[in-house]
Protein backbone atom coordinates (compact mmCIF):
# COMPACT_ATOMS: atom_id res chain seq x y z
CA UNK A 1 0.00 0.00 0.00
CA UNK A 2 2.99 2.22 0.95
CA UNK A 3 4.51 1.66 -2.39
CA UNK A 4 1.39 2.53 -4.18
CA UNK A 5 0.69 5.61 -2.64
CA UNK A 6 4.74 6.86 -3.27
CA UNK A 7 3.75 5.42 -7.09
CA UNK A 8 0.38 7.80 -6.70
CA UNK A 9 2.42 11.03 -6.14
CA UNK A 10 4.90 10.63 -8.44
CA UNK A 11 2.26 9.96 -10.95
CA UNK A 12 -0.25 12.81 -10.20
CA UNK A 13 3.09 15.32 -9.39
CA UNK A 14 4.47 14.70 -13.30
CA UNK A 15 0.91 15.59 -14.53
CA UNK A 16 0.97 18.75 -12.55
CA UNK A 17 4.51 19.83 -13.19
CA UNK A 18 3.32 19.67 -17.00
CA UNK A 19 0.05 21.53 -16.30
CA UNK A 20 1.22 25.91 -16.15
CA UNK A 21 -2.64 26.48 -17.25
CA UNK A 22 -6.24 26.16 -16.51
CA UNK A 23 -6.53 25.03 -20.16
CA UNK A 24 -3.48 22.45 -19.76
CA UNK A 25 -5.79 21.26 -16.63
CA UNK A 26 -9.02 20.71 -18.30
CA UNK A 27 -7.32 18.99 -21.47
CA UNK A 28 -5.45 16.44 -18.84
CA UNK A 29 -8.53 16.28 -16.46
CA UNK A 30 -10.72 15.39 -19.54
CA UNK A 31 -8.01 13.19 -21.02
CA UNK A 32 -7.80 11.28 -17.34
CA UNK A 33 -11.88 10.98 -16.85
CA UNK A 34 -12.38 9.70 -20.03
CA UNK A 35 -9.92 6.89 -20.33
CA UNK A 36 -10.84 6.04 -16.76
CA UNK A 37 -14.07 5.88 -17.89
CA UNK A 38 -13.57 3.75 -21.08
CA UNK A 39 -12.10 1.12 -18.15
CA UNK A 40 -14.81 1.24 -16.06
CA UNK A 41 -17.46 1.27 -19.17
CA UNK A 42 -15.85 -1.16 -21.40
CA UNK A 43 -15.09 -4.82 -20.66
CA UNK A 44 -13.13 -5.02 -23.17
CA UNK A 45 -10.87 -2.78 -22.98
CA UNK A 46 -10.11 -2.94 -19.11
CA UNK A 47 -9.38 -6.96 -19.91
CA UNK A 48 -6.68 -5.60 -22.48
CA UNK A 49 -5.30 -3.82 -19.92
CA UNK A 50 -5.19 -5.39 -16.86
CA UNK A 51 -4.20 -8.79 -19.00
CA UNK A 52 -1.03 -11.04 -17.50
CA UNK A 53 -0.98 -12.49 -20.87
CA UNK A 54 -0.20 -9.51 -23.30
CA UNK A 55 3.11 -7.54 -23.18
CA UNK A 56 3.05 -4.37 -21.67
CA UNK A 57 4.87 -3.08 -24.44
CA UNK A 58 1.84 -4.48 -26.70
CA UNK A 59 -0.54 -2.26 -24.84
CA UNK A 60 1.52 0.58 -24.85
CA UNK A 61 2.01 0.85 -28.44
CA UNK A 62 -1.79 -0.18 -28.46
CA UNK A 63 -2.37 2.79 -26.36
CA UNK A 64 -0.83 5.28 -28.29
CA UNK A 65 -1.90 4.50 -31.51
CA UNK A 66 -5.32 4.87 -30.22
CA UNK A 67 -5.29 8.16 -28.68
CA UNK A 68 -1.77 9.98 -29.45
CA UNK A 69 -3.81 12.74 -31.64
CA UNK A 70 -6.76 13.26 -29.51
CA UNK A 71 -5.15 13.44 -25.59
CA UNK A 72 -2.57 15.93 -24.04
CA UNK A 73 1.00 14.92 -25.10
CA UNK A 74 1.42 14.77 -21.71
CA UNK A 75 -0.95 12.76 -20.27
CA UNK A 76 -0.26 10.36 -23.27
CA UNK A 77 3.52 9.83 -21.46
CA UNK A 78 2.76 9.35 -18.40
CA UNK A 79 -0.42 7.38 -19.08
CA UNK A 80 2.16 4.98 -21.19
CA UNK A 81 4.50 5.01 -17.99
CA UNK A 82 1.62 3.88 -16.03
CA UNK A 83 0.92 1.07 -18.24
CA UNK A 84 4.41 0.03 -18.87
CA UNK A 85 4.43 -0.05 -14.95
CA UNK A 86 1.53 -2.33 -14.67
CA UNK A 87 0.07 0.69 -12.33
CA UNK A 88 -3.29 1.06 -14.19
CA UNK A 89 -5.23 0.48 -10.64
CA UNK A 90 -4.07 3.47 -9.54
CA UNK A 91 -5.31 5.74 -12.59
CA UNK A 92 -8.64 6.50 -9.91
CA UNK A 93 -6.46 7.75 -7.18
CA UNK A 94 -3.72 8.97 -9.37
CA UNK A 95 -6.42 11.23 -11.28
CA UNK A 96 -7.74 12.24 -7.64
CA UNK A 97 -4.56 13.42 -6.66
CA UNK A 98 -3.40 15.15 -9.55
CA UNK A 99 -7.00 17.44 -9.85
CA UNK A 100 -5.99 18.47 -5.75
CA UNK A 101 -2.75 19.47 -6.71
CA UNK A 102 -3.53 21.56 -9.82
CA UNK A 103 -6.06 22.82 -8.14
CA UNK A 104 -3.85 24.28 -5.83
CA UNK A 105 -1.22 25.27 -8.13
CA UNK A 106 -3.43 26.73 -10.76
CA UNK A 107 -6.09 28.95 -7.90
CA UNK A 108 -9.38 26.57 -8.79
CA UNK A 109 -12.02 26.24 -7.40
CA UNK A 110 -14.44 23.28 -8.27
CA UNK A 111 -18.54 24.38 -8.68
CA UNK A 112 -21.26 22.58 -9.47
CA UNK A 113 -24.72 24.44 -10.20
CA UNK A 114 -28.06 23.04 -9.54
CA UNK A 115 -31.28 24.26 -10.98
CA UNK A 116 -34.61 23.15 -11.57
CA UNK A 117 -34.32 24.13 -15.53
CA UNK A 118 -31.64 23.86 -18.34
CA UNK A 119 -30.00 26.63 -18.54
CA UNK A 120 -28.82 28.36 -21.91
CA UNK A 121 -25.35 28.72 -22.84
CA UNK A 122 -25.47 32.57 -22.08
CA UNK A 123 -26.81 31.69 -18.84
CA UNK A 124 -23.81 29.58 -18.12
CA UNK A 125 -21.48 31.69 -19.04
CA UNK A 126 -22.76 34.42 -17.12
CA UNK A 127 -23.15 31.99 -14.23
CA UNK A 128 -19.68 31.12 -14.92
CA UNK A 129 -18.24 34.88 -14.80
CA UNK A 130 -19.98 36.09 -12.08
CA UNK A 131 -18.88 33.26 -10.10
CA UNK A 132 -15.26 33.31 -10.97
CA UNK A 133 -15.05 37.17 -10.25
CA UNK A 134 -16.76 36.69 -6.84
CA UNK A 135 -14.24 34.21 -5.85
CA UNK A 136 -11.37 35.38 -7.62
CA UNK A 137 -10.68 31.75 -8.67
CA UNK A 138 -10.41 30.22 -12.03
CA UNK A 139 -13.39 27.25 -11.97
CA UNK A 140 -14.19 24.35 -13.23
CA UNK A 141 -17.86 24.23 -13.48
CA UNK A 142 -20.61 21.83 -14.03
CA UNK A 143 -24.31 22.29 -14.20
CA UNK A 144 -27.29 20.20 -13.33
CA UNK A 145 -30.77 19.54 -13.60
CA UNK A 146 -33.16 18.47 -10.48
CA UNK A 147 -36.78 19.00 -11.29
CA UNK A 148 -37.52 18.80 -8.03
CA UNK A 149 -36.06 22.41 -7.36
CA UNK A 150 -38.74 24.30 -7.09
CA UNK A 151 -36.57 27.26 -8.26
CA UNK A 152 -33.78 29.37 -7.51
CA UNK A 153 -30.13 27.59 -7.50
CA UNK A 154 -27.94 25.41 -5.48
CA UNK A 155 -24.45 26.49 -5.93
CA UNK A 156 -21.57 24.43 -4.39
CA UNK A 157 -18.25 25.46 -4.44
CA UNK A 158 -15.60 23.25 -3.32
CA UNK A 159 -16.97 22.00 -0.14
CA UNK A 160 -19.45 25.08 0.41
CA UNK A 161 -23.11 25.34 -0.32
CA UNK A 162 -24.69 28.04 -1.47
CA UNK A 163 -28.66 27.40 -1.29
CA UNK A 164 -30.97 30.59 -2.80
CA UNK A 165 -33.46 27.46 -4.03
CA UNK A 166 -37.36 28.85 -3.29
CA UNK A 167 -37.91 25.31 -1.66
CA UNK A 168 -35.18 25.92 1.23
CA UNK A 169 -36.48 29.28 1.49
CA UNK A 170 -40.23 28.13 2.38
CA UNK A 171 -38.44 25.49 4.58
CA UNK A 172 -36.99 28.13 6.34
CA UNK A 173 -39.94 30.38 6.74
CA UNK A 174 -41.82 27.28 8.09
CA UNK A 175 -39.02 26.48 10.78
CA UNK A 176 -39.46 30.33 11.46
CA UNK A 177 -42.80 30.75 12.03
CA UNK A 178 -43.04 26.95 13.76
CA UNK A 179 -40.88 28.98 16.53
CA UNK A 180 -43.46 31.70 16.62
Amino acid sequence: MKQNLKKINIYSNLLNDAVNSFKDFISVKSGLEEFNSSLKDDLSINTFFKSKTVENAEKVSLFEKAVSSSMNVILVEVLKVIIENDDISLLKNVAKHFTLLSKQKLNIAFVEVVSSNEMNSDQKDDISNSLSELINKKIDINFNVDKNLIGGLKIKVDDTLYDSSLQTKLENAKSKLVGV
